[in-house]
């Protein structure tokens, strides 16, 4: 009859114990590796934007960005005397891009020293939507409009970029289309016209770099 072995129970322990030990020696070069990577992707990155920004026109060398006029380089224009409007900027979206783009857009331009007319800032109880609507266009110089399929679907949207529009061709205000989860196929299918006009698209900008663009433009026209 074969005899029972007593395993090595100190032997097994030090095993386990090698064991462990490689394993977090493993876990802490792979942590270390993706912490690497993780800051290579932010220089990439990082060269990236500069590369975009610097083929890309920056909304303050347009001097047709502010009420529709074009200034002449040898006039100057009456800044102050034209920016008399209650609101610099008026934000159109649809309800379903108030969370990744619409608020935090609104927020970042108000931390920028920009008067805002955002719905959730403006609107109460009991108001008229399409009259606050209405006084908010009006009374707004700069119209950003984010475009999204579901902005191309809604019909409030639409109501407010009828508006916006007319001032625009009236040379009262301007518009800023922003470009959310939209092909350029849909945008032209939708509305040529917006297709060729200047935008900004989110899958480019961050919001806080679209904020502070139009932020700097809106300062560097009131001459602030």
């Amino acid at each position: 009859m074969a005899s029972f072995k007593k395993p090595n129970m100190s032997k097994i322990n030090s095993q386990m114990r090698q064991l462990k030990s490689t394993t977090n020696k493993f876990e802490r070069e792979a942590n270390r590796a993706l912490s690497e990577l993780k800051s290579i992707e932010r220089k990439a990155k990082s060269y990236q934007n500069k590369l975009r920004s610097s083929s890309i026109q920056p909304l303050t060398t347009i001097p047709s960005l502010y009420l529709g006029r074009r200034y002449e380089e040898d006039a100057a224009p009456s800044i102050h005397e034209d920016y008399e409007k209650e609101y610099d900027v008026f934000i159109s979206h649809a309800s379903e891009d108030k969370d990744a783009v619409a608020r935090p857009l609104a927020e970042a331009l108000r931390s920028n020293g920009i008067s805002v007319w955002y719905d959730e800032f403006e609107l109460r109880i009991g108001d008229s939507l399409r009259r606050k609507i209405d006084k908010g266009i009006a009374n707004s110089n700069f119209g950003v409009i984010v475009i999204s399929r579901d902005f191309i679907h809604k019909g409030w949207t639409n109501y407010e970029l009828d508006g916006l529009i007319t001032r625009t061709v009236n040379g009262e205000q301007v518009m800023l289309p922003i470009w959310h989860n939209v092909t350029k196929r849909e945008v032209i299918d939708y509305s040529p016209s917006l297709a060729d006009k200047l935008a900004r698209n989110t899958t480019d900008f961050t919001i806080e770099e679209i904020a502070d663009e139009i932020a700097d433009l809106i300062h560097e026209r009131k001459g602030s």
